[in-house]
């Protein structure tokens, strides 16, 4: 299987060596030379790991650490110059799965990104997400919603909004993100038109949409998914 590795890291140079290495190992890799763009790329690529620099421009690799894992459950390998006990640890604090220190052996990058994906292949084969003690069911194979036994009737675009934040249970998603996400519109202005098909969902699956269980208004910031 060929594996996407996305790469973020602004020295074009270590980014070219990189793309080497991982071409010669039967991956793909998609570059990116800033945070943002590396978080962005995670959207529209779905790649199925990240190699970040902490070093980045010009959030920073914590932050896009930060929102990567917000977004996604891709294992995440600081590769970076900062070799600090301190900051290994903030690192992995942040969600990152790894973290590599520059200058590295090649073949023991190779070995740590084969290692995590495939724990990622193993840790992601679930077809179907429960909630409230199975009170609302969403099997992704079948793209079917239950509530309490019963089918719930969604649009495409409804039921892909509620994949995305059931992914992210318990975590806030910011609007632009889950517009990003969920229907693959990078357009900023799509963020107005979220508002509607929130309201539908919650009409479809709260028992009170006035008061929502599950889909939870977070002002100036997004949703979250509460499954408590």
């Amino acid at each position: 299987m060929h594996n996407k590795i996305l790469v973020v890291d602004d020295d074009l140079s270590l980014t070219k060596t990189l793309h080497n290495l991982l071409l010669s190992a039967g991956h793909i890799p998609i570059s990116a030379r800033t945070a943002e763009d590396g978080v962005t790329k995670l959207i529209t690529e779905q790649p199925d790991l990240i190699l970040l620099d902490v070093m980045i421009p010009t959030m920073g690799g914590w932050e896009a650490c930060r929102r990567m894992r917000d977004l996604s459950d891709r294992p995440i390998i600081f590769l970076t110059a900062l070799d600090h006990v301190d900051s290994v640890v903030k690192g992995l604090e942040m969600g990152a799965d790894d973290y590599i220190v520059k200058p590295f052996e090649k073949a023991e990058l190779l070995a740590r990104i084969k290692a995590h994906l495939r724990r990622g292949t193993s840790g992601n084969t679930a077809v179907e997400l429960s909630f409230g003690q199975n009170a609302l069911q969403i099997n992704l194979a079948a793209h079917e919603v239950r509530l309490h036994g019963e089918l719930v009737e969604l649009t495409p675009r409804e039921y892909e909004l509620l994949v995305t934040l059931a992914r992210h249970v318990g975590r806030v998603v910011p609007t632009a993100d889950l517009v990003k996400v969920a229907w693959g519109m990078l357009d900023p202005g799509a963020s107005d038109n979220i508002k509607p098909y929130i309201h539908y969902l919650r009409k479809k699956l709260e028992t009170d949409p006035a008061v929502p269980r599950w889909i939870q208004t977070v002002r100036g910031v997004g949703y979250r998914f509460n499954d408590e």
